[in-house]
């Protein structure tokens, strides 16, 4: 019996106007009723997941900034904050490669991008973003860097950030514009498996649904394991199933089926 289900967001519950599935109410008081846990899972910060869920905190989990800050039921139950040091290196390296970058903390997400793109981009994903125009000047404690670089970040700035931070930080593909660099062990998976011990649920009674690279560790920590139509090959690799595209509401439908109608 599943008592427990992890969603990411971008590319897998949300299609790609970035909406909710209309259905996403009734299938959440579905799984209240049968008593089943269900966590968002993104690598948002928990400002951006509060303001999207406002009508479900005291309801759901959210795994934020791909596990660095995790909240159940409105309460923290876990941050994972980067050394200050540390991220003022990162900030003056990608600074002097041209990348874009954001500082995802408690207070905020702070970024100093000033052209349309890179707003546009950041806002598809960050609702609390606020500008500093020195980033190395930061008062805040942060969970996540992320990295962004317009022209595809996988073949480009991803194996130079491996290179440089790669043994002393989680640094993940979350996109194919994107790179998140997390403490150390800080993945979904590993805040996946946290939530389970918490919550008493073993892998065979844990549901997840993911498209992209910081997706498979969650994937691996749960036999009811999906990748989406339009995942990553590797991420298809990684799941035990597999289902339609983010934009057929696959996510609710596999619930629905697996977990309210069975």
């Amino acid at each position: 019996m599943i008592k427990l289900i992890a969603s990411d967001l971008d590319g897998t519950m949300l299609d790609d106007g970035k909406n909710l599935p209309e259905n996403f109410a009734e299938v959440l008081n579905g799984l209240k009723d049968r008593k089943i846990r269900f966590a968002v899972s993104s690598g948002r910060s928990y400002c951006s997941l509060k303001k999207q869920f406002c009508d479900y905190v005291d309801d759901l989990i959210f795994i934020c900034d791909n596990g660095a800050y995790v909240c159940d039921r409105g309460k923290t139950v876990s941050a994972s904050v980067m050394p200050a040091a540390a991220v003022k290196n990162i900030v003056r390296f990608c600074t002097a490669q041209g990348l874009g970058l954001l500082l995802c903390g408690k207070k905020g997400t702070w970024h100093n991008a000033r052209d349309g793109g890179t707003l546009e981009e950041i806002r598809k994903y960050y609702i609390n973003e606020q500008y500093l125009e020195d980033l190395s000047a930061f008062d805040d404690e942060i969970f996540k860097v992320a990295v962004y670089e317009a022209e595809g970040i996988e073949n480009g700035a991803y194996p130079k950030l491996r290179e440089r931070y790669g043994d002393f930080f989680n640094v993940q593909l979350s996109g194919e514009r994107w790179v998140d660099i997390m403490n150390i062990g800080i993945t979904k998976g590993h805040a996946l498996h946290d939530m389970q011990n918490r919550l008493g649920v073993d892998y065979g009674e844990t549901m997840s649904f993911g498209d992209y690279l910081n997706d498979i560790e969650m994937l691996e920590n749960s036999y009811y394991s999906f990748s989406m139509e339009n995942s990553h090959s590797l991420v298809k690799k990684a799941a035990n199933f597999s289902t339609g595209s983010n934009n057929d509401n696959s996510v609710m439908k596999e619930i629905i089926k697996l977990c309210i109608n069975n």
